[in-house]
């Protein structure tokens, strides 16, 4: 196969995927939410040190995982 034959037949296979979006809901059905919010904690085996929510000088928050030992 030749260069632009394999260029031709990758962009049809992605021009195909992009067309076939409407239909995926008939093949895979869509996840939903239950509708009210949900928390989850990421916490040790013991559930005694958790990962909290920290913010640095300039203002982003990251995940802390303060009292964390190996």
């Amino acid at each position: 196969m030749t260069t632009p034959k394999a260029i031709l037949l990758g962009l049809t296979f992605i021009a195909v995927a992009i067309a076939s979006i409407p239909y995926s809901n008939n093949v895979v059905t869509p996840a939903l939410a239950s509708g009210h919010i949900q928390k989850v904690a990421i916490c040790n085996e013991w559930g005694t040190d958790c990962i909290s929510v920290a913010q640095k000088d300039n203002g982003m928050n990251y995940l802390a995982t303060f009292g964390w030992n190996d």
